[in-house]
């Protein structure tokens, strides 16, 4: 059965982090990189909306149907973007994969 649990993943370059709201001020200027929130196929909060988007990421950990991380580039040690495992679902151990994007570099 599919338990989610914050776990520090690494390999190629990257390293996916647990979110926290420490994250915000890095995730907002990754989102800013470009502008995303403007992007029409992806949501991504704008600077005053990454506190909210944090926290409705971590209650979705507490109910236990989200488990999302920041992604950083171990090159230049910056948050480039979040991923998430979400609409986990414990009796049929389904999982999707989404919320993820990247800044524009």
């Amino acid at each position: 059965m599919i338990r989610p649990v914050p776990v520090t993943l690494e390999g190629a370059g990257v390293r996916l982090e647990p979110l926290a709201p420490e994250h915000a001020n890095a995730l907002a200027q990754a989102a800013s990189d470009g502008a995303l929130w403007e992007l029409w196929f992806t949501s991504v909060p704008t600077v005053a909306e990454t506190a909210g988007y944090i926290e409705t990421a971590l209650q979705g950990l507490r109910d236990g149907h989200m488990l999302a991380w920041v992604v950083r580039d171990l090159g230049t040690d910056t948050i480039v973007g979040t991923t998430r495992y979400h609409d986990i679902v414990l009796g049929i151990d389904r999982v999707e994969i989404g919320y993820t994007w990247y800044t524009a570099r």
